[in-house]
């Protein structure tokens, strides 16, 4: 379960969106006829990843940095840049036992994003323990359907991306006592990579029979989430934390 706090220092919507946004998922919106043409021909997710595409750039070369792995501390600090970019992402809350969930190749856990990395910065650094601590679940009603699927298509995207670093980190874990230490994170990437082709086949199906407003949510939260990630990367990068 996830969902960040606005508490770190760490969108416009196209025009073929007419949409009111806010981070309250309260969207209404309607897809004009170029728009849906170009989602009956591509599908959803690679319609997300033409919009999304600058900031996508952007992202690309501070997930799998070739130097995140060169050793303990450099690994440790990757891991704190990308814990405040997730933070700043704010991703939404769901509970890992969500019934009101639209996607079943992956569960609400691949959203638990800020949680790993932050048990594996506390095995790397156990006398630097981080202070962000990921919001909970309350009992209101789950976010939409069109927010948790770009949340989680964006995830996936970021761990087909990250999940080359698995093998390097794990050699720099070597000798720990404990299976996994210091690389839960990168592992769950590795996981979610491998579900790549499933989940993108389901999302298509879902974008298929959704209504247009569920659509339009999916797209404006996928630019938001991914302009905020690729920012707040970036901001972390200048500042070196």
């Amino acid at each position: 379960m996830t969902a960040y706090p606005k508490t770190l220092d760490v969108e416009t919507g196209a025009a073929a969106l007419t949409t009111t946004e806010t981070d309250d998922v309260t969207v209404d919106g309607t897809l004009e006829p170029a728009m849906a043409e170009r989602l009956a021909a591509v599908g959803l997710p690679a319609l997300i990843a033409e919009r999304t595409h600058d900031d996508w750039q952007r992202l690309l070369a501070r997930l799998a940095d070739p130097m995140a792995a060169d050793s303990r501390a450099n690994y440790a600090a990757w891991l704190r840049r990308q814990a405040r970019a997730w933070t700043a992402v704010q991703l939404p809350a769901v509970h890992v036992a969500a019934l009101d969930w639209p996607l079943a190749s992956v569960r609400p856990q691949c959203l638990d994003v800020v949680g790993l990395i932050i048990a594996d910065l506390r095995d790397l650094s156990p006398r630097n323990r981080p202070s962000v601590v990921p919001a909970q679940p309350n009992r209101h009603d789950g976010p939409a359907h069109g927010t948790v699927v770009a949340a989680a298509l964006l995830c996936l995207r970021v761990a087909e991306r990250s999940a080359t670093l698995l093998g390097r980190a794990e050699a720099l874990a070597a000798g720990t006592t404990a299976l996994g230490t210091g690389t839960r994170y990168l592992s769950r990437c590795a996981d979610l990579a491998e579900r790549a082709p499933g989940v993108e086949r389901e999302v298509r199906d879902w974008a298929a029979r959704a209504e247009a407003h569920q659509v339009v949510h999916a797209l404006t939260a996928a630019h938001r989430f991914t302009n905020r990630l690729a920012d707040a990367l970036e901001a972390a990068t200048r500042t070196g934390w």
